[in-house]
């Protein structure tokens, strides 16, 4: 018996379609929103990702040679290979660029997680829009979750340059304990780093009230209240007003203790969650911090969606096969024919080439088909009532509904 090394899997069957469901569905949102497909090599050198991500995230790559010789990695970060074919092959003056892709990143799991590979589908957004990103990303992000019928969902909302501001001034190691205790969730082991850090008391009282600082839009408003100069929590505001003004109140949350990689993230942060079964569903921010890593200036914005966790969440509208034709005793020009003819309708099918009339019928009902149609005698089946209808009647009162 075959078996998948430990960490990878194959699927097929209703879990593969809805996969494949989930990710048409979303490709097909963003190109209507002037987002252009792109799709990345499986390897990346080396030395193209190695300094640009976390050390953390670096370490969870998984490393290999060419056949040429050069060391590389499976591909760790779709971001940077958007990033990397947008700086080699377009000017400064064609921005702002949009790219989406739907694809496989690859990385040793961190414990619970075992898996190997995970499907993404996401997009990237560069160029010089200002706040107007930031909104149009998430809220394509909300869209593309109502469109797959996953409307229990929640984004969770951080920034990453307030982040910067509030531990500005920091010894750099205290910061590095401090940021790694907050992406932890080691809120106890955060407050004894904070004990021990020199800094003013004002400072040590707001930084305290990070981690508590969650809640609905109104946190804003309190983490204002805290602070001397509150500029820095104005893009925020700007962004939380938009989404709240696009209907999106109830399903956002704000978390400014919320923390990724500095250097990489720059501005707003968010992950998006099934407010049913807790699960991430993906994530994304901004990412000025990158591009200048890149030798690139200006702003970048995008996300990306875990398509196995939409598919497990939701409603699977893809058309499914409801009538079996058999043309075991036909022409099978005829039978293509007509079998066009379903397809020009929209009417999804399969098409049986046995010569065994009961076998066809027999995995027509495993497929749970509806309908079994003979080509030969021109007659429909109705496999759950047992009705038997001319062809011609089906097509008239069945197929043009």
């Amino acid at each position: 018996m075959n078996r998948n090394p430990k960490g990878c899997s194959n699927i097929g069957g209703p879990a593969a379609a809805r996969l494949e469901y989930c990710r048409n569905k979303a490709l097909k949102i963003f190109s209507t929103y002037g987002y252009r497909p792109f799709s990345p090599s499986e390897l990346q050198l080396v030395e193209d990702v190695w300094d640009k991500l976390s050390k953390s995230r670096a370490r969870r790559l998984i490393a290999l040679n060419s056949p040429f010789g050069e060391p590389c990695v499976l591909r760790g970060d779709l971001t940077l290979s958007a990033v990397a074919y947008l700086s080699s092959h377009y000017e400064e003056n064609e921005r702002p660029l949009r790219l989406c892709y739907a694809d496989r990143v690859f990385s040793v799991p961190a414990p619970p997680k075992s898996n190997l590979e995970e499907n993404q589908v996401g997009i990237e957004l560069i160029g010089w829009e200002g706040s107007g990103t930031d909104a149009e990303v998430i809220s394509l992000l909300f869209r593309t979750l109502d469109e797959l019928s996953i409307e229990k969902s929640i984004v969770v909302i951080g920034d990453m340059s307030v982040i910067g501001r509030l531990f500005e001034g920091l010894p750099e190691k205290s910061t590095e304990l401090l940021i790694s205790a907050l992406q932890d969730g080691g809120y106890t082991t955060y407050s004894k780093i904070l004990d021990d850090t020199e800094t003013d008391e004002k400072k040590k009282k707001l930084l305290r009230a990070l981690p508590l600082l969650k809640g609905d839009c109104s946190v804003i408003g309190e983490a204002m209240l805290m602070m001397e100069d509150t500029s820095v929590l104005m893009p925020l505001k700007k962004l939380c007003d938009s989404l709240c003004k696009l209907g999106y109140s109830e399903r956002i949350r704000i978390d400014l203790g919320f923390i990724r990689d500095l250097g990489y993230y720059s501005g707003p942060i968010f992950n998006a969650y099934s407010s049913v079964t807790a699960s991430l569903l993906g994530g994304g921010g901004r990412y000025d911090g990158l591009l200048a890593k890149v030798g690139m200036e200006g702003e970048a914005s995008g996300f990306a969606l875990n398509i196995k966790e939409l598919a497990d969440h939701c409603v699977d509208g893809s058309p499914s096969p409801k009538i079996m034709l058999w043309c075991g005793c036909s022409d099978p020009a005829e039978g293509l024919r007509y079998a066009d003819g379903l397809y020009k309708k929209g009417i999804s099918f399969e098409l049986s080439w046995t010569a065994d009339k009961n076998e066809s019928i027999n995995i027509a009902g495993l497929r749970k088909y509806r309908y079994w149609a003979d080509f030969s005698s021109k007659q429909v089946t109705n496999l759950l009532t047992g009705q038997i209808t001319d062809l011609a009647d089906f097509d008239r009162e069945v197929l043009s509904c």
